[in-house]
């Protein structure tokens, strides 16, 4: 299987880098500042601060996830979360956010139920899904499809 690349970006001088997908773990660095590049292998939790920055910085697809600390379908994919970010990193960033801790931002993207999943694409949103999935594979499969997609 040949090793693909990834496009990720420099969070100290913004500029995109790619890199082989095989080296994400060994920590690259960037071609023009040669500062260390970052990439999630697990959720992040998001913050209202730097939520935008988060989402329009990441060249890849994204998934925000809103969860809360109560909700049983949270908890369930919880793993599958972080599977996904770690077999996936570098194509797909996800972010958490906890809307009994963090109102502001379940406020503004009128989260009435949880999980609620949005999906953006080179900073942009593709899809949003309100509610669990019915099988945890269908959240995989989901998820795959809209990464094999090139445009929208």
């Amino acid at each position: 299987m040949p090793d693909t690349s990834v496009i990720v970006r420099c969070k100290n001088c913004l500029m995109l880098n790619r890199v082989l997908q095989s080296r994400l773990t060994s920590k690259p660095v960037c071609g023009n500042c040669k500062t260390v590049i970052e990439v999630p292998q697990a959720p992040i939790w998001a913050k209202a601060e730097s939520f935008d920055r988060e989402i329009s910085y990441w060249p890849e697809t994204l998934l925000v996830v809103f969860t809360a600390s109560m909700c049983l379908h949270c908890k369930i994919i919880d793993p599958l979360l972080k599977d996904l970010a770690l077999k996936r990193s570098g194509k797909l960033k996800v972010m958490k956010v906890d809307v009994e801790t963090d109102e502001y931002l379940a406020q503004r993207f009128a989260v009435t139920k949880t999980p609620t999943f949005i999906v953006y694409r080179n900073a942009a949103e593709v899809i949003r899904v309100d509610g669990a999935p019915k099988d945890k594979a269908d959240l995989v499969t989901w998820i795959d499809n809209l990464m094999g997609f090139t445009s929208y």
